[in-house]
C-alpha cells in the first residue's frame, strides 16, 4: 500500500482517525504536563504525540486524494468571532508580531524573576499559543477549521492557565507561588468526605491561602500519612486541557449551538472533575491498604505515577465516542436517507438508471419496462401495464 492508498483509506475514516487523534493528543498532553514522580516517564507521552501528528498529517496532508485544491470560507463560530474581533480580517497580518511579542515577554518574565524557572508548564502553553498565532496567515484557507482549532485550543488554556496565575502571583506579590485555590477550595474537601464515607478516617490539616492543602489519613493498620495536594497534583492542567478541546472543537464544527452541546459541555466538566476526585481517591485508597508506612508511600507513588492519566484517558475516550455519537445524530440519518433515496425496480429490486428504460405506474411504483412487460401488471395496485413502441402505460 502506497501513501496515497492510505491516505485515500483513513481520509474515508476521517472522524474516526482524527478522534483517535484528539486521544492520543490529550493522553500524550496530560502525560506530559504532568509527569510521574519516577524520572524520565514522561517520555512515554512520545509515542502518544507522535502516532497523534502522524494520523493527523495523513488525514490533512495537501494532495489530489479527497481534498479540493481551495475550500470555500467556513461560517463556524470561531470564523466569525475571529472575523469580529480582527475588524473584518484586518488584524490577521499582525499575528505573527503578536506572538513574537508573546515569545519575547515571556522570556523577559523569566529573566527578571530568576526564581521562576524558564519553561514552566504555563510558560510552554503562552510559547505554543505564540506559534500559533505567528503559522496563522500562512495556513492555506482551505485548512481553515484545523487552524482555528490550534488557535482557540492554545488560546483557551493560556485563558485558564497562564491569565489566572499571573493575576494570583500579582495579588499575592509572590511571583513563586502556585495556584492552589483549586486544590484549597474544590479538591481537599471533597475528597475527604469521599474518604470518610468510604470508611478511611481523614481531615485536611493545613489550608490556607495560597499554600497547598494537606490532608491526613490513617491506614487500616493505624499509621498515620500526610499527602500534600500541589498544583500539578490537582488535575487542573487535565481539566483545562479537555476544556480547551472541547471548546475548540465545537467553536470550529459548529455554527450554532444546541441543547446536545450545552448538555455534553457539562457533562464533561463534571467528568472531568469527577476524574481528578477519583484519581485522589485511587491513590489514598492505595496507601491505605499498606500494612507499614513504608509500603502505604511507596503504593501511593505508584498510583501517582499511573493512576492520574490512565483514568484522563479512559474516561476522555468514552466522552469523545459520546460526543461523536450524540451531536452528529443527524448526519449519520441523512446518509442513511441518501442510501435509501436510491430508487430501486419494485419487481427485481436491482437500481434505475437513465441508460435503462424505466417506468413509473400511477401508483408511484417505479420499474424497468422490461421487468414490468414480463410482469403485464402492476404488483403494487394490479393495474393492467402494456408496453406500446419504446414506452409502458398503464390501463384502467
Amino acid at each position: 500500500m502506497d501513501f496515497s492508498e492510505l491516505q485515500a483509506l483513513l481520509r474515508r475514516h476521517r472522524n474516526v482517525v482524527v478522534f483517535a487523534a484528539l486521544v492520543l493528543l490529550v493522553a500524550g498532553l496530560d502525560l506530559l504536563l504532568n509527569p510521574p514522580l519516577e524520572g524520565g516517564m514522561e517520555l512515554l507521552s512520545l509515542p502518544f504525540l507522535a502516532a497523534a501528528a502522524f494520523l493527523l498529517a495523513i488525514v490533512f496532508w495537501p494532495g489530489k486524494v479527497g481534498v479540493p485544491s481551495e475550500a470555500p470560507p467556513s461560517n463556524t463560530l470561531a470564523h466569525r468571532f475571529l472575523k469580529r474581533v480582527t475588524f473584518g480580517w484586518r488584524l490577521v497580518p499582525f499575528f505573527p508580531l503578536a506572538g513574537i511579542v508573546i515569545i519575547a515577554l515571556d522570556v523577559i518574565y523569566n529573566i527578571l524573576f530568576p526564581n521562576v524557572p524558564i519553561l514552566q508548564i504555563h510558560d510552554s502553553v503562552a510559547i505554543l499559543f505564540a506559534v500559533s498565532l505567528i503559522a496563522y496567515p500562512f495556513v492555506p484557507q482551505k485548512y481553515d477549521r484545523e487552524r482555528d482549532f490550534v488557535l482557540f485550543f492554545f488560546l483557551i488554556l493560556v485563558l485558564m492557565l497562564v491569565v489566572p496565575l499571573l493575576l494570583f502571583r500579582l495579588i499575592q506579590g509572590n511571583f513563586d507561588e502556585g495556584v492552589n485555590a483549586y486544590s484549597s477550595a474544590l479538591l481537599a474537601p471533597q475528597l475527604v468526605w469521599l474518604l470518610n464515607l468510604l470508611g478511611v478516617k481523614a481531615s485536611i490539616i493545613t489550608s490556607t491561602v495560597g499554600s497547598a492543602p494537606t490532608v491526613q489519613f490513617f491506614t487500616q493498620s493505624g499509621q498515620e500519612i500526610t499527602v500534600q495536594i500541589t498544583t500539578s497534583c490537582s488535575g487542573i492542567y487535565s481539566f483545562s486541557i479537555f476544556a480547551a478541546a472541547f471548546a475548540a472543537f465545537i467553536l470550529t464544527e459548529f455554527d450554532k449551538t444546541n441543547w446536545r452541546v450545552w448538555s455534553l459541555l457539562i457533562m464533561g466538566f463534571v467528568a472531568s472533575y469527577a476524574a481528578n476526585i477519583l484519581r485522589m481517591t485511587v491513590i489514598v485508597l492505595s496507601g491505605y491498604f499498606g500494612n507499614t508506612t513504608a509500603d502505604a508511600e511507596q503504593s501511593m507513588l505508584v498510583a501517582h505515577s499511573n493512576a492520574g492519566w490512565l483514568i484522563f484517558l479512559g474516561w476522555i475516550t468514552l466522552f469523545w465516542l459520546l460526543m461523536f455519537r450524540f451531536l452528529f445524530p443527524r448526519k449519520k440519518q441523512t446518509e442513511a436517507s441518501a442510501k435509501r433515496e436510491i430508487a430501486l425496480c419494485s419487481l427485481c429490486r436491482e437500481p434505475l438508471s437513465p441508460t435503462i428504460p424505466g417506468f413509473r405506474c400511477d401508483c408511484g411504483k417505479m420499474y424497468h419496462e422490461s421487468c414490468i412487460q414480463q410482469e403485464g401488471r402492476c404488483p403494487a395496485c394490479d393495474k393492467q401495464v402494456t408496453v406500446a413502441g419504446d414506452s409502458a402505460r398503464t390501463l384502467a
